[in-house]
């Protein structure tokens, strides 16, 4: 696996090209909102140039802990053979297919039931993902499969230029073979959301315990009550979520957008909602996709992938 070639992405501060611009975009490396094409330029050569430097010191050390708690080895990059089986999925989805970035089986679990994740660069250190050991010679562990978590982890790092915690999630799921897992993922946006999911049940189990062994006079019904807000209100967020995202891509359909899902995928979260509030009114809806089709690098991209050249075959 290797990065794009670097002079062509050099040349485009000279001259965008829109074929070049497009390739890109097809590999995965999204184009920011409101990133003029030197940014974006500068913003690639410096990811390539971090990764090269994560290569070599690799192959030199033999061993490094780019993370607290993450350790990766020479020898033990995830081979390309294992990004195409994500790529099949992420291409037919979305319209990308990551290959690029810097891939590891870690030297040592991150957790018992831990599957994977993706890191966004950082100062020095390229964008990486991880996924378990176990998966470089098997396809499938406990409620993971290989290429649906690999999927999952590509999609994080091809839309993480687009900052949009809103839908994140809703994309990285919507690839799952799980109905579950596709309706409840984006359920969880932060770490915050998890964490006021898990610590009042905690709080619960402990007043449990503590009212079968030394205060039984201690109502229940309160910490039950706190159990069950929080999750409530993830649901129906959720739920809300949903909603908005599926208008969204009516509204593109109706507009003969083959493929919706991959132009939402390089939408904000704003653009989503604004998608899905016009789904009903044509003339507006028309309106606003003619003028996102003109407002920056990104849309104009947008535009050459997923729009022109469908006009042009009619």
């Amino acid at each position: 696996m290797s990065f794009p070639d670097r002079e062509e992405i050099a040349s485009l501060k000279e001259t965008p090209n829109p074929a070049i611009l497009a390739d890109l975009d097809a590999q995965g490396l999204l184009i920011a909102p409101g990133e003029s094409v030197q940014e974006y330029a500068d913003r690639l050569l410096e990811e390539e140039e971090r990764i090269e430097q994560l290569r070599t010191k690799l192959a030199e050390e033999k061993e490094l802990e780019p993370y607290t708690g993450l350790t990766i080895r020479s020898g033990m990059e995830i081979p390309d053979e294992i990004l195409e089986e994500a790529a099949e999925t992420t291409r037919a989805a979305y319209g990308f297919a990551v290959k690029w970035v810097p891939g590891f089986f870690p030297t040592h679990g991150l957790g018992i039931l831990w599957g994977g994740c993706s890191i966004s660069s950082y100062e020095d250190l390229p964008t990486l993902f991880i996924i378990r050991k176990s998966f470089k010679n098997k396809r499938k562990f406990f409620i993971y499969g290989r290429e649906e978590l690999t999927a999952h982890e590509l999609c994080h790092v091809a839309r993480s230029p687009i900052q949009d915690r809103e839908y994140e999630e809703h994309f990285a799921y919507a690839i799952s073979h799980s109905p579950l897992r596709r309706y409840s993922g984006n359920c969880f946006k932060s770490e915050k959301d998890a964490i006021l999911f898990i610590l009042p049940v905690f709080l619960l189990l402990v007043i449990q315990i503590g009212r079968v062994t030394c205060w039984p006079m201690i109502p229940a019904w309160p910490f039950w009550i706190l159990a069950f807000v929080w999750p409530v209100f993830l649901i129906v967020c959720n739920i809300r979520a949903r909603k908005r995202y599926f208008r969204a891509e009516k509204a593109l359909r109706s507009l003969g957008v083959e493929m919706p899902r991959a132009v939402l995928f390089r939408c904000t979260g704003a653009e989503i909602d604004n998608f899905a509030a016009l789904a009903d009114d044509a003339e507006k809806l028309k309106d606003y996709f003619l003028e996102k089709q003109t407002c920056d690098l990104r849309w104009q991209v947008v535009t050459e992938r997923f729009i022109r050249k469908k006009e042009e075959e009619q």
